[in-house]
């Protein structure tokens, strides 16, 4: 059982520490600008950096701790998934390797970390339907934020080609329509009820076994 906590620890501290750097680096890389941040990539990760720590510190967690950290969650799957399948197919070669590091970490390294840790030690049968509904506030937030900041005169990939008031184009309403937008929400609330799902098919699992070997 130590031997398992320490492992837990271990993870947590590794995760903690990815998502630090990932967001560290790219703050560095910006020639320590914080208009980085502004991106949902480093909100993401700040949010499970900040998550982390906490967690680092607490045994036992309830609500509404479990909808900020499932939403974390969310949110740092989300990030993974959308670069992965959207956003890198058209990332120029030589702008890819001069962040090679920073997306390796931000996109990769802790996404596929969170998720390990949440399958391993995340405590079944804790979500529930109503879940994925909640994890749209984080989303939704960081769409109003990109308003606000594109309205008061922000605008993202400065100095560039790309130079736009929107960190990603499925965020350009106006210009590429509703369609690519509606599909990442549809994606979000896919990727949360198979979180749901899978958390409750896990501990019904786990419950049967039980059962069976006569431990409950």
């Amino acid at each position: 059982m130590k031997d398992k906590m320490k492992i837990h620890t271990l993870l947590k501290l590794l995760i903690v520490v990815s998502s630090g750097t990932g967001v560290f680096l790219s703050i560095y890389y910006a020639n320590f600008s914080l208009t980085t941040l502004t991106y949902f990539t480093n909100q993401s990760n700040l949010l499970i950096f900040i998550l982390y720590i906490f967690y680092l510190f607490i045994k036992k967690y309830k609500e509404p701790y479990i909808t900020i950290l499932y939403q974390g969650v969310l949110a740092i799957i989300l990030t993974g998934v959308v670069y992965h399948l959207m956003l890198r197919p058209y990332i120029d070669p030589e702008t890819f390797e001069l962040n090679f590091w920073v997306d390796l970490l931000v996109h990769t390294i802790t996404p596929i970390l969170v998720i390990v840790e949440r399958i391993i030690y995340g405590t079944k049968g804790i979500l529930r339907t109503s879940h994925p509904l909640k994890w749209l506030a984080f989303p939704l937030f960081y769409y109003l934020f990109v308003l606000v900041y594109g309205f008061l005169g922000g605008y993202y990939h400065q100095g560039t080609e790309h130079q736009s008031k929107y960190p990603y184009f499925f965020l350009n309403i106006q210009e590429e329509g509703f369609f690519y937008f509606s599909l990442v929400l549809v994606l979000i609330l896919m990727i949360g009820y198979l979180m749901v799902l899978f958390n409750r098919m896990i501990f019904f699992i786990n419950h049967k076994k039980r059962g069976k070997y006569g431990i409950v």
